[in-house]
């Protein structure tokens, strides 16, 4: 797997205070670079008819370029106020989006008639402003909540069959997504709106499938609960689209007091990254490094972010997937799950971990696993190596452990 399987979703001060994550504190790898939540969205860049402040997303691209980055994936939504139908609309107003930035421009009839010239105009713009820097573009944000997108479907159908003839003409080499659909709650969740979508007209054209993979604990949900969000997706396409690459663009637990304890925090990672790899899924993109509330994979301090045990198990699965090959999916034999890939070189290596098992208060309860005689020794999310006798048990718990032959 590519190290662009890896992807943030970076906090607006990581370009102020907590600098970049390759560079910081604690470097973190990292390959793709998605821009939401980062002060970049129609609504910043487009505050009146014909005017653009191109500042802020600008100071992003030339950072990415600064530190070697040149994967970076753009996320439009957030309707300017100028140029929403219902200005002061407060279904709208969450943490980074005000008032009347989830209505429709009003231009674009509910049932996706209309000239759409006002979303075309800024398509245009921004595609115009970054051709060559930016390769690839999210069409919107979680238009299956009324907080990102209170119009129809119709109109969510129309604007990204327009986004992608402007962009193609623009960039022939650049790729669109479909609209990134999340499970928010009700009817408001990818089952239901991701059908309705392509029903209402939604462009197959599309380059590739894009979802927010959300497992949230406070719900009861494990980890494992993200291949059930993945086969909901799958399940949701029509033909023409079910060959195409397909990425969870945002995901995380959520809220850190969904699920507080670090050390079943380092697990949900690292089980994250590697069912859904599992399951197909060739780019995640973590949110949100730098937050300090949400999927928090760093702690601020003044300047810098130091990685946290999070972390700490994220920079850990990575080296174990990056550059590695899917050899047998991911698996239970009742709560124990295994996945099994190779590495160049004659490595045989194999995840292991006991999604019955739990921690609290620094320790983790553990059950009894007999490896491969195959396997000399296993490292852990921390990092640390231990050598093993062939054929002798190991413990194993909700923290991902991986198995070498060598």
């Amino acid at each position: 797997m590519p190290l662009q399987y890896f992807g943030v979703n970076p906090h607006p001060d990581v370009l102020t205070t907590l600098g970049w994550p390759f560079t910081g504190v604690s470097p973190m790898p990292f390959g793709s670079l998605r821009l939401w939540a980062t002060k970049t969205t129609w609504y910043d860049l487009n505050p009146a008819k014909g005017s653009y402040d191109w500042t802020p997303l600008d100071n992003w691209l030339n950072a990415a370029v600064q530190n070697g980055v040149t994967d970076i994936l753009y996320t439009f939504g957030s309707v300017p106020a100028w140029a929403s139908c219902d200005p002061e609309d407060q279904t709208c107003v969450i943490r980074v989006t005000p008032a009347g930035s989830c209505d429709p421009p009003t231009d674009l009839n509910p049932d996706g008639s209309g000239s759409d010239e006002i979303w075309q105009t800024f398509v245009q713009a921004i595609a115009q402003h970054a051709v060559g820097r930016i390769r690839y573009w999210e069409v919107w944000n979680e238009p299956d909540l009324q907080t990102s997108w209170n119009g129809t479907q119709a109109q969510m159908a129309r604007m990204a069959k327009d986004a992608y003839n402007v962009i193609k003409s623009v960039d022939s080499n650049a790729l669109v997504t479909t609209p990134a659909t999340v499970n928010g709650g009700g009817k408001h969740d990818i089952a239901h709106w991701l059908p309705g979508y392509f029903a209402a007209g939604g462009d197959t054209r599309a380059d590739i499938v894009s979802f927010h993979g959300y497992v949230d604990p406070a719900q009861g949900q494990a980890a494992e609960y993200v291949s059930t969000v993945v086969s909901t997706v799958f399940s949701g396409l029509p033909q023409a689209l079910s060959s195409k690459p397909i990425w969870d663009t945002e995901a995380s637990w959520g809220p850190n007091s969904h699920l507080s304890d670090p050390d079943l925090q380092a697990a949900f990672v690292a089980r994250m990254y590697l069912l859904q790899w599992s399951e197909g899924v060739q780019r995640f993109y973590w949110f949100q490094y730098g937050d300090q509330g949400n999927g928090t994979l760093c702690i601020s301090g003044g300047v810098g972010c130091a990685l946290n045990q999070v972390g700490d198990a994220y920079v850990q699965v990575s080296k174990w997937i990056v550059g590695a090959t899917m050899a047998s999916t991911c698996a239970a034999s009742g709560p124990v799950w295994s996945c099994g890939f190779t590495a160049p070189g004659g490595i045989q290596k194999l995840a292991v971990w006991d999604a019955s098992q739990t921690c609290g208060g620094g320790s983790c309860t553990t059950s009894t696993y007999m490896p491969n005689s195959i396997y000399v020794s296993y490292a852990d999310l921390a990092g640390v190596t231990t050598t093993i006798s062939p054929g002798s048990p190991v413990q194993v718990g909700a923290k991902p452990i991986l198995f070498l032959n060598q």
